[in-house]
């Protein structure tokens, strides 16, 4: 499975658009600021799965600011990363996916790219499509420890 992960868009998806029509992939994940972003990109991609998670700056949404996800046997914690405190470090994000039994982490906030692994989970932040021009793409293959790949739109 080819997850593309894109967070920050901040009301502008034209480029979303096109790394969905260059991607192919088989499910978006979009991690806030803004979620109408998200919903905006169902409508010309109907039969893509597109999960979601608000932002700080989606003050009007009853959709859950953390969720954990589950593709084949891995499971995904998903935050915009506020609710984490990201930007001091990833301590609590490696924390609550470790309380959820997730071994993938994913989260935004900061607009920079970020792709490591500690404690056994894996790290990713796409950056923002909007302002550094990037996002991120994992695979999950069954029987096989996930990937991913911070790219460049730019």
């Amino acid at each position: 499975m080819k997850i593309l992960i894109l967070s920050d868009t901040h009301g502008e998806i034209s480029a979303a658009e096109r790394i969905i029509r260059w991607e192919k992939p088989d499910q978006v994940i979009h991690l806030g600021d803004c979620i109408r972003d998200a919903e905006d990109l169902e409508r010309p991609f109907p039969y893509l799965p597109i999960c979601k998670v608000p932002g700080n700056n989606d003050w009007f949404t009853d959709c859950p600011k953390e969720k954990t996800v589950r593709f084949g046997d891995t499971n995904v914690f998903l935050c915009h990363g506020h609710t984490t405190g990201v930007k001091g470090g990833p301590h609590l994000q490696i924390t609550r996916a470790l309380q959820t039994g997730a071994t993938v982490s994913l989260f935004g906030h900061t607009h920079t790219p970020y792709l490591e692994e500690e404690s056994g989970v894996l790290l990713i932040n796409p950056g923002s499509i909007t302002y550094k021009g990037t996002y991120a793409l994992l695979w999950i293959i069954p029987g096989e420890k996930p990937k991913a790949e911070i790219k460049y739109d730019r």
